[in-house]
């Protein structure tokens, strides 16, 4: 059930910690916001997901 749950978010963490991406780190700027962005992401998909629960509708 957590795995669930949690697995857009459990992959954005996994994607964080993962030496490849999609702009690399060295790059100043722009090399962490793809990682920012995957949290950012997986975050606001588990609100959606909260908010769609909690109201019991099937569509956003």
């Amino acid at each position: 059930m957590f795995l669930k749950k949690y697995w857009i978010f459990i992959l954005a963490i996994i994607y964080i910690l993962l030496p490849v991406d999609l702009i690399p780190d060295v790059i100043p700027f722009f090399g962490g916001m793809d990682d920012s962005t995957m949290v950012i992401l997986g975050l606001v998909k588990q609100y959606l997901d909260a908010k769609k629960k909690k109201n019991g509708s099937n569509g956003v």
